[in-house]
């Protein structure tokens, strides 16, 4: 919903000075592989809910099926998702994939202590 309401954060730079506004939101998530990393993408996101986005980017994103990705299943995202956060890291820099416009970097969350207002101390 986000991107189709900003549709600046959908739109990518083409040759260095004009912007292309897809009409399409097709997420896609960063996959490691040996060797380097892929983005397959679940496309037409517009139409439908987050649960159909994630399942269809997980089954694409499953072993069997990275060896079988034409290159439309993972060159044709319009916004992707990089998630580092599952294998403990709390901050990185994702680099953005060739064609896009943005990249999401989900890090964990780790405890931090901090004081509140009446000056005690919590998690």
């Amino acid at each position: 919903m986000a991107l189709a309401q900003h549709l600046v954060v959908n739109a990518s730079c083409k040759d260095g000075k004009s912007f292309y506004y897809s009409s399409s939101i097709n997420i896609a998530v960063a996959v490691a592989i040996d060797g380097g990393l892929i983005t397959p993408c679940s496309s037409g996101c517009r139409q439908v809910g987050f649960v159909f986005v994630i399942s269809e980017v997980e089954r694409a994103g499953g072993e069997g099926s990275l060896k079988q990705l034409q290159p439309h299943g993972y060159n044709s995202g319009t916004f992707t998702l990089s998630n580092l956060g599952m294998l403990g890291v709390d901050r990185f820099d994702a680099i953005l994939p060739p064609g896009q416009g943005a990249i999401r970097a989900v890090g964990a969350s780790k405890p931090t202590v901090v004081a509140d207002a009446d000056g005690f101390f919590s998690v």
